[in-house]
């Protein structure tokens, strides 16, 4: 780094963190903290362990208007936000830093400024490239980001996720706050730049094979994506940290003129959701859970079948059917060991609007698992008024209508809450 930016790059910080200690002051006397701190510490971390001259011309037009500390954080924070929303490929993509800012906490704020220096030079020559550059920023699906849902097209493909991070790689399997990232190390103990990075290094490290992770289970849909694109004319390898700004944008505006490409690539993610399980009896069992127990079928039940599965029901080969679909295993495991807060016909009509696509009910040695949500708008509830009626002779709005008056009459026969909740979950 010459000499100007290392001058203008310590300007900044020192005048941040002036302003930081104000922030800070105000948050002892209020007790409550200041919505500008967690972005100016942001900023501050990225500004720290940038090598790349990404803030230069800000920061010395910044010197020599001779704005205030504030305008200074948030010019800064807006810039980096600029940059980072030009690198998402999808509109509903969140843009991941590959390297934390929030690294060690605030160790790259404190140390001396010399030993930061030549320390991240130290891990920039081993090829980590730090800060808000291109080359430390990619675009994942939020439920390959955090093991949620997104918005838009990636909530209408997945629905409502709660990904079991024990068994999907995400590219933040401990949460954003992960402890063995943004962890503070002592900057009183870090005098060399070798120590420096030696401290450094473990984070990024981690950070590397957490990533590594997420781009496996997000290489369906980067596929697709990337397939689509291509065959458009735009970019090649479009999540590529080889491509410009203009190529994103060029790549991002073929594929969102493409809605069931998009869906159809969310939908290629392999995701494991919390509060899947697996059977432990068999399909008689399982119908006659769903007999025995209406309310609960009605409650936490609903799968979207094809049309073969449907007439089949409807022609009273009800075992049959679910022997090949895994249909009896999936609504008596909903029935008996699935339990929800809402009513189904409710819910159902929520997922409706949305247009959401459903996952797959999957049968192997004889067990079944059933992740909620699995319902797919109108479809969804037609396949499950068809399912109602063909195993309890009720078509599912008799049957949901039958299953509130029960709560009722129960309530006013002195049943709790929870005891309506367990009814619901057991049966009993």
């Amino acid at each position: 780094m010459d000499k100007e930016l290392y001058e203008l790059k310590n300007w900044a910080i020192a005048s941040l963190k002036e302003y930081k200690a104000e922030l800070l002051i105000r948050q002892q006397v209020t007790g409550k903290q200041p919505s500008a701190l967690k972005k100016l510490d942001r900023f501050l971390n990225a500004l720290a362990v940038d090598t790349s001259g990404t803030y230069a011309d800000m920061l010395d037009d910044a010197r020599r208007k001779g704005i205030s500390q504030k305008e200074l954080a948030n010019t800064g924070r807006n810039l980096e936000e600029r940059i980072m929303n030009s690198f998402r490929v999808l509109p509903d993509d969140p843009a991941h830093h590959m390297y934390s800012l929030r690294t060690a906490g605030d160790l790259v704020q404190n140390v001396d400024p010399g030993v930061r220096e030549m320390g991240l030079q130290i891990l920039r020559d081993e090829g980590y490239i730090l800060g808000n550059v291109r080359e430390n920023l990619t675009s994942l699906a939020e439920a390959t980001h955090q093991g949620r849902t997104g918005k838009g097209v990636e909530l209408a493909a997945l629905g409502e996720l709660k990904v079991d991070k024990t068994r999907t790689a995400i590219a933040h399997p401990r949460g954003t706050g992960d402890p063995l990232i943004s962890r503070t190390i002592d900057f009183k103990n870090i005098t060399t730049p070798e120590e420096f990075a030696d401290a450094y290094r473990p984070l990024l490290q981690q950070q590397a094979q957490d990533l590594a992770g997420a781009l496996k289970t997000e290489a369906p849909r980067r596929k697709i994506i990337t397939e689509f694109v291509e065959k458009q004319g735009g970019p090649q390898d479009i999540f590529s940290t080889g491509r410009t700004q203009a190529e994103v944008k060029t790549g991002r505006k073929i594929i969102t003129q493409a809605p069931d490409v998009m869906q159809r690539a969310y939908k290629a993610i392999p995701l494991v959701k919390a509060g899947s399980f697996r059977l432990s009896f068999g399909l008689d069992e399982a119908v006659q859970a769903v007999r025995q127990n209406l309310f609960g079928a009605t409650l936490g039940a609903a799968t979207a079948l094809d049309a073969e599965t449907i007439k089949g029901i409807q022609q009273g080969r009800g075992m049959e059917v679910a022997s090949q679909a895994a249909l009896g295993a999936g609504i008596g495991a909903a029935a008996q060991q699935l339990a929800t807060g809402s009513t189904m016909v409710g819910q159902m009509q929520r997922v409706a609007a949305l247009g959401r696509i459903p996952g797959a009910l999957k049968l192997a040695a004889g067990a079944a698992r059933f992740a909620p949500p699995v319902m797919a708008g109108v479809a969804g509830y037609q396949a499950l008024d068809v399912i109602t009626t063909a195993f309890t002779k009720k078509t599912l709005a008799e049957t949901g209508q039958a299953a509130e008056q029960t709560k009722e009459e129960l309530r006013q026969q002195g049943m709790s809450e929870y005891q309506l909740r367990r009814r619901a979950r057991t049966g009993r």
